[in-house]
């Protein structure tokens, strides 16, 4: 690198240059010595008017290097949201084999179980189909929904096979060779994300695996493309589609095992005893009002409530399940007169013999608002005897909020006092006292005033 110290006298080297001329630099074993010492000698042969533009520089360059440090972790969440792997009626089966099926006497399976052959020592909630149209056809289905997610491009090839302490989000990801999971697998996203997993070989998990879905992510939407065949142990989720084999040999599995040409061996302490579809939290005025939905259930005692705003969760409610069923079932809950906040919901599915599994969780801001000065229309309207209004301010500071009758005479003062900008207020008015008719309510707030009509009718 030339010598830059009159460059910078002269104010001839931009930028751009300088970071251009610093990858030329000389590197130790700090990588950043070289440019320290010339540092030191820039600024004591320029100290009358260089001292500043280095320092500056210096701090250009820091910011550099920590964006270029940030940008692989930052590329990774920005995959393009792959489309779903067709199952077609591949997907009506929770278990299917090209050849036998196996249900252990601890495993209970909901929903559909098709094979050349089925034995049965446990629970099914679904059909079973032997070596039937159903079943040709299904296995025909999934050797096209193999095709497809072979043929998928990766958006990441995992260097290495052990996926265990890997927090991933939506996307295709290839392996080298085997995929093993052996401590926690983190998939984030939300209920609409996909994630498929491609491995030429095999998939293996052992008994510590745990797949935890965060953020709303759903089993559904996951799928594992496996060349040869899979063995399964620990808490695992997702589609498993196999060119050959898969057995569980213990822990449970979340998800569909589908086996284009070998079979398929259930052994876990239960195959997916309640299949989540959908889980959303959504605001309405001071109300969290959360949503979910079942494909099937066995043993279903109902689900447990909680809610965090600090660290700490709390259970705050319970719904009834449906025990054992296979069809379709939503759900609902309604978290009433919050203080305004963000709070964190999960749902702790409980069955009847008290055990217990989580469902992800999900945010939501309850009572804040964009930070202007609104006055609401009032709800309901017209009313009798009761109705509520909600205002925001812009900014903090006093706010007043009058009801006037048709004259323009004060009926009643609702709030009179200092408020927060972005803060949603519901204020209710009980007209149970007066007459019939038309009143106004007005917002004032500095030099600002909003007014909305209402009606009363007895």
């Amino acid at each position: 690198m030339k010598p830059f110290g009159n460059g910078i006298k002269n104010r001839q080297y931009s930028w751009k240059a300088l970071v251009v001329n610093m990858r030329n630099l000389p590197q130790n074993k700090t990588g950043l010595t070289s440019f320290s010492l010339t540092t030191k000698v820039l600024m004591k042969n320029n100290a009358n008017n260089s001292t500043t533009v280095v320092s500056r520089r210096t701090r250009l360059l820091g910011m550099v290097l920590t964006l270029a440090l940030m940008i692989p972790s930052v590329a990774v969440s920005q995959f393009n949201n792959p489309a779903t792997v067709p199952l077609l009626t591949a997907g009506n089966f929770r278990v299917l084999a090209g050849t036998a099926v196996t249900v252990g006497a601890t495993c209970t399976v909901t929903g559909n179980v098709g094979g050349t052959s089925v034995t049965n020592n446990g629970t099914v909630t679904g059909t079973t189909d032997v070596a039937n149209a159903a079943v040709t056809t299904g296995l025909s289905d999934l050797a096209a929904s193999i095709t497809n997610a072979a043929g998928r491009g990766a958006d990441s090839t995992l260097v290495a096979v052990e996926l265990g302490g890997l927090t991933l989000g939506r996307g295709v990801y290839a392996g080298p060779g085997t995929f093993g999971i052996n401590g926690t697998l983190t998939l984030t996203g939300t209920a609409s994300d996909v994630f498929i997993f491609k491995t030429s070989t095999t998939l293996i998990t052992g008994a510590t695996c745990s797949v935890a879905l965060t953020g709303g992510a759903q089993w559904i939407n996951v799928f594992w493309h496996v060349g040869s065949s899979a063995t399964i142990n620990g808490d695992f989720k997702g589609n498993i589609l196999a060119s050959t084999s898969i057995t569980q040999e213990t822990g449970t599995i979340d998800g569909r095992t589908l086996a284009r040409d070998g079979a398929v061996t259930l052994n876990g302490t239960a195959a997916m005893p309640v299949q989540f579809t959908a889980f959303a939290v959504t605001s309405n005025r001071m109300n969290a009002v959360l949503h979910w939905s079942t494909a099937t259930e066995v043993n279903n005692f109902g689900f447990e409530i909680e809610r965090r705003q600090t660290a700490r969760w709390e259970k705050v409610g319970f719904v009834q399940g449906a025990g054992t069923s296979s069809s379709p079932r939503d759900y609902s809950y309604a978290d009433i007169n919050l203080s305004p906040g963000r709070y964190a919901y999960r749902i702790k599915q409980v069955d009847k013999d008290r055990t217990f599994s989580y469902q992800g969780s999900a945010e939501v801001e309850v009572g804040l608002a964009a930070k202007k000065f609104e006055l609401g229309s009032n709800y309901p309207n017209p009313f009798n005897p009761a109705t509520t209004m909600e205002f925001t301010l812009g900014d903090d500071g006093p706010a007043l909020l009058r009801v006037y009758n048709m004259l323009g005479q004060t009926v009643i003062t609702l709030f009179d006092g200092n408020a927060q900008a972005g803060r949603l207020y519901q204020v209710k008015f009980d007209a149970s006292r007066l007459p019939s008719g038309l009143y106004f309510a007005t917002l004032e707030s500095g030099n600002q005033r909003m007014m909305q009509k209402m009606v009363l009718m007895k």
